[in-house]
């Protein structure tokens, strides 16, 4: 059964009703709070909690003494934003979803991110800690705000090498991918606008859309013709997120001539870019796929990326890459970001400067190519036919489709119940596409327990497959 909105949703919805039919114009002043409780029979806390609802939109502004006034038309949202019970209805599918995909106690995850602790350099970076200890023992009393100037050196160097050219100016670190995001979609969006991500979404890149207050919406990717020309200038979103990885994954990675066309194409109808670029070093082939930024020859493009995937969580330091957005970036990170740990931004500068680092590169990227090719197999053994699984060239992310009718969070019930869990395709993709699909990591050896999770959920599988079409 389908729970009933809040009652102050409901009276914000009606309130933009009134906005879209003329009742109220840009300047005019609404009914006073008094009014509005009397007129629909609400409390004083509800009508204030809609009112308030309507003023982070954009829609409404208080004014000192004189009450709420409609906005001007210049600041007004310039499309109409789904009704605020729509958006309810869809926050709680978004609760649900991450519920189901959040990792358990007791369960064994096949599909969340973080590597084998000996896929990790740790013994390097334990060496650099004790280093920096001997070296500066109140180290772990001070921090940078923007990371110092030595690791930003370091990450400067290695954009370098992908194509992506930023001085250490153009550079601001920060605790990781989430923060990142946080800063660059605080810069060019307000709350209420669109957003368009590329689908399937970085499941990070949607929960902090939804934390902001902004309206996530898919960006149609890879392009096919005029058609996304066509969709920016309906859609106008104020900007976009792509995660070339993740896209690659599901979809086949994009060529070079189509990178530097959706660039431009970006650019004409003044859509600023957020490039999420968490695996771009971990490619499996002779060298990995160009990003975005390095086609971007007039600073269109925030390039953000992390070593979460390289050195784990405990070392997982965000960058941030803009010129033209820097002096702002650095100004939100002053305001609102943690300092970087002295010891933490000392420990990853020598461990990026020495020898040890391209060493564990290459390694990793030689146990990930293996451990995918066996995830792989493993995948087209036991699944049902008609599963489709990609990898990609970049990362270690599987994105299974299994065929159609099939439901990734039944068959998630069914695996937590014997002890496994993987993430839903429904977490991607704000709209439900993905509701057949399914991401594996492999982010382990498929060792016996492995092997054996992918075999219980591919029988499980198969069984649903013959309940929805009988042979």
């Amino acid at each position: 059964m389908t729970s009933r909105p809040p009652l102050y949703l409901v009276l914000a919805d009606a309130l933009i009703q009134s906005l879209h039919a003329g009742r109220y114009r840009p300047g005019d002043r609404l009914p006073s709070v008094r009014e509005l409780c009397r007129t629909h029979g609400l409390s004083l806390a509800t009508v204030t909690h809609a009112l308030h609802r309507l003023e982070d939109a954009g829609w409404i502004e208080a004014r000192p003494r004189r009450g709420f006034f409609v906005r001007a038309a210049p600041d007004a949202p310039t499309r109409r934003p789904p009704p605020m019970t729509s958006a309810l209805q869809l926050e709680e599918r978004r609760q649900r979803l991450l519920a189901l995909a959040a990792s358990r106690e007791g369960l064994l995850s096949l599909g969340h991110l973080a590597l084998a602790p000996a896929l990790l350099p740790l013994a390097a970076l334990r060496r650099e800690v004790a280093a920096c200890l001997r070296a500066e023992p109140d180290a772990l009393a001070s921090g940078f705000v923007f990371g110092s100037q030595a690791l930003r050196e370091q990450f400067a160097a290695r954009l370098d090498r992908r194509g992506v050219r930023a001085s250490t100016e153009d550079l601001v670190l920060t605790q990781g991918d989430g923060e990142s995001l946080q800063l660059c979609l605080g810069l060019l969006a307000r709350p209420g606008e669109r957003v368009a991500v590329a689908s399937p979404g970085s499941l990070r890149v949607l929960e902090v859309v939804a934390a902001l207050d902004l309206q996530p919406v898919e960006l149609p990717l890879p392009p096919a013709g005029d058609a996304l020309a066509a969709w920016l200038a309906r859609e106008r979103p104020a900007a976009c997120v792509i995660d070339l990885g993740l896209l690659a994954t599901a979809a086949g990675p994009m060529d070079d001539a189509d990178k530097q066309a959706l660039v431009t194409l970006l650019k004409a109808h003044g859509v600023a870019i957020i490039e999420f670029d968490m695996m771009g070093e971990l490619h499996r082939g002779a060298e990995g796929g160009r990003p975005l930024k390095s086609f971007d020859a007039t600073d269109e493009v925030i390039y953000c990326t992390s070593l979460a995937c390289i050195t784990g969580p405990g070392f997982s330091l965000g960058c941030v890459a803009s010129g033209r957005h820097r002096l702002r970036l650095r100004a939100a990170r002053t305001v609102h970001g943690e300092l970087i740990p002295l010891l933490t931004d000392r420990a990853l500068a020598g461990f990026l400067a020495g020898p040890a680092f391209e060493a564990h590169l290459r390694r990793l990227r030689s146990c990930l190519r293996q451990q995918v090719a066996a995830w792989t197999h493993a995948v087209r053994l036991h699944f049902p036919p008609g599963t489709r699984v990609s990898a990609g060239d970049t990362g270690y992310v599987l994105w299974v489709e299994l065929p159609a009718g099939l439901d990734t969070l039944a068959l998630l019930a069914q695996a937590q119940a014997d002890g496994y869990g993987f993430v839903p395709g429904a977490v991607f993709s704000p709209s439900g596409r993905f509701d057949h699909c399914l991401r594996l990591t492999a982010a382990h050896p498929l060792d016996a327990a492995r092997a054996a999770g992918l075999q219980h959920i591919g029988a499980a599988a198969r069984g649903m497959l013959s309940r929805v079409s009988p042979a």
